[in-house]
């Protein structure tokens, strides 16, 4: 059993037009709530041993603040730039090369591919649109990472589901 953690950037800024978007970084409510997840998600059952982010820079900054609140080691974000604007399949090329002795992996990346991947693995759960900071966790009945280049084979179940706008009793 692996288990998936996908997390999309947060709010990011629309301030600087000339900025390629590539390179557009978090606004005041990205910065406030990318904090807030990786408490949140510091507090759960299913921690990532493994990050693996979007060159972008708003979602390298997400995995940086995620990281920072679960105590994971921001110089061992594994970046690349082939998650940006990424389809599922190159998703899931990029999760295939994992090392399988990693259980748990966070993928940190954008939409729409993000809320393609969740769907294609969760057949009887449809996501709509996975918000700026939302977190879907998934568990993949795998062994081998490189196993998710057949995702539409694998038997999925979700474990978690979380959002900034969602409510907490804490």
């Amino acid at each position: 059993m692996k288990y998936l953690l996908i997390l999309r950037h947060a709010k990011s800024s629309w301030k600087d037009l000339n900025l390629a978007d590539h390179d557009r970084p978090l606004n005041k409510r990205g910065k406030r709530t990318a904090p807030i997840m990786g408490q949140r998600l510091s507090i759960k059952n299913y921690l990532p041993e493994h990050i693996i982010s979007s060159t972008a820079k708003r979602a390298l900054k997400t995995a940086y603040i995620v990281a920072n609140e679960i105590n994971y080691d921001e110089n061992h974000i594994e970046t690349n730039r082939n998650l940006f604007h990424a389809y599922p399949e190159d998703m899931c090329e990029v999760i295939s090369h994992c090392d399988d002795s990693i259980n748990i992996l966070m993928l940190v990346a954008h939409n729409p591919g993000l809320t393609m991947l969740a769907n294609q693995l969760l057949k009887s759960i449809k996501f709509e649109n996975i918000p700026t900071a939302g977190l879907v966790t998934i568990a993949l009945d795998i062994n081998h990472w490189n196993e998710i280049n057949n995702l539409h084979s694998i038997a999925c179940h979700l474990i978690d589901y979380d959002y900034p706008k969602l409510m907490h009793n804490s």
